[in-house]
């Protein structure tokens, strides 16, 4: 029988859920349109739900591959020669999960790239990975906000990096940052006030940043209303 579930992700098999598309239909837009662009809601909203419902959507339409990464276990890594290696171990692994067509050959395309060289390295690992895709990949970086100071900064320049200079090589063809925070509150998170980023900002490349929000009364009574299908058990309405 299915559950009600506030502990992790939602399967439809499993849990009582909404569509998660239907939540943020805004998501659709911005990867046909090529965006770059942040989700951010509080914890036990859905966000991962619907990052994996949207995964297995993508990857069922057949226009793109999606990929999802989870970049949780990297927040104890602030500093970049420790963090970038441990972001890269993060995409190879949730390379190895996906259901890309090349996670097979994955030991033997990251062989070629030093993990060490933190200033290049998840670039040319999507670099060699877009180039040698059939179709364009959307990537959803999960727990984005996890990371923080030199290993954060050092992460999304080389996103920008990748992305000003896709008119020249296949790379990333929409991205998602998803976390608790907006983009804007990630600065935080980076320097000291005394310290500067210099003249190339690592978010202005963010298309936009998208909220869920809470569930309405109507989302509530259609969740109940799953669990009285399937158990007869009725709900009155005032309740």
């Amino acid at each position: 029988m299915r559950r009600f579930n506030t502990t992790g992700p939602c399967f439809p098999d499993e849990h009582y859920m909404l569509d998660a598309e239907s939540r943020l239909a805004e998501v659709q837009d911005l990867i046909h349109d090529e965006q770059y662009f942040v989700l951010h809601a509080a914890r036990q909203s859905g966000k991962t739900t619907l990052l994996n419902s949207l995964e297995q959507a993508i990857n069922r339409e057949g226009r793109y591959y999606a990929l999802y990464c989870s970049l949780e276990a990297v927040q104890a890594f602030p500093k970049p020669e420790d963090g970038i290696p441990q972001i890269f171990n993060c995409i190879v692994l949730a390379i190895k999960r996906s259901g890309l067509p090349l996670k097979v050959k994955i030991n033997e395309i990251v062989s070629e790239i030093d993990k060490n060289e933190i200033s290049t390295s998840v670039n040319e690992l999507f670099l060699t990975l877009c180039s040698m895709l059939d179709k364009p990949l959307v990537v959803f970086f999960d727990e984005a906000d996890c990371l923080s100071e030199g290993t954060i900064i050092t992460f999304l320049r080389q996103l920008r990096d990748g992305y000003i200079n896709r008119i020249r090589v296949k790379f990333i063809h929409s991205l998602a940052l998803v976390g608790m925070r907006n983009i804007r509150d990630y600065k935080g998170k980076l320097r000291k006030d005394t310290e500067t980023m210099g003249s190339a900002s690592p978010f202005n490349i963010v298309r936009k940043a998208l909220t869920l929000k809470n569930f309405t009364r109507n989302e509530i009574q259609a969740l109940y209303d799953q669990h009285t299908g399937d158990t007869g058990q009725i709900f009155e309405q005032e309740a």
